[in-house]
């Protein structure tokens, strides 16, 4: 891991800030704002941090939402399909991981995702739902949407049962 100091980010943010348009500075400030709410313990893990990541999920359904940003926008500034992947798999496997016993978890062995269109609105919204529940695998569907309900794409997933390291 790369040794830093708060000199050098103080250095680099303040070398961007002087050559910022009003985009860099809309990014960075989601950037840092996701940081900081993991410092706050609203996020345990740096991507769910920087995608501002919100997650909801019950006994046999999930919902994940991001806002949709210049962070996470492709070369035509819509959601980039891996973005799309990315909160397929986290509203899946977040759903996949609570209903396997104590000290367990899961990983993805396989993922499709089917893509069908693409939005310019504010938020991605992804909805997953159980399609078999095995001892050793878990099969999952989820549908991704934008907040006015338009079908984005649709994703299959696999996941394997493991033992949670210590």
């Amino acid at each position: 891991m790369m040794t830093t100091s708060k000199e050098q980010v103080e250095q680099l943010v303040a070398e961007i800030l002087q050559d910022s348009t009003e985009e860099d500075e809309e990014v960075l400030l989601h950037l840092l704002n996701g940081l900081r709410e993991k410092q706050q313990g609203i996020h345990r893990r740096y991507i769910n941090a920087t995608l501002h990541m919100v997650g909801k999920f019950e006994a046999e359904v999930s919902e994940v939402r991001i806002p949709i940003t210049p962070v996470i926008h492709n070369t035509i500034k819509v959601p980039h399909g891996g973005i799309v992947a990315t909160i397929a798999d986290a509203a899946m496997g977040g759903l996949a991981s609570r209903s396997v016993p104590e000290g367990y978890n899961v990983v993805t062995t396989n993922m499709n995702v089917s893509y069908i269109a693409t939005t310019t609105n504010k938020e991605l919204i992804a909805r997953g739902r159980f399609v078999h529940k095995g001892r050793q695998t878990l099969v999952m569907e989820c549908d991704i949407e934008d907040e006015t309900g338009r079908r984005l794409a649709i994703a299959t997933g696999s996941f394997f049962v493991i033992q949670r390291r210590p």
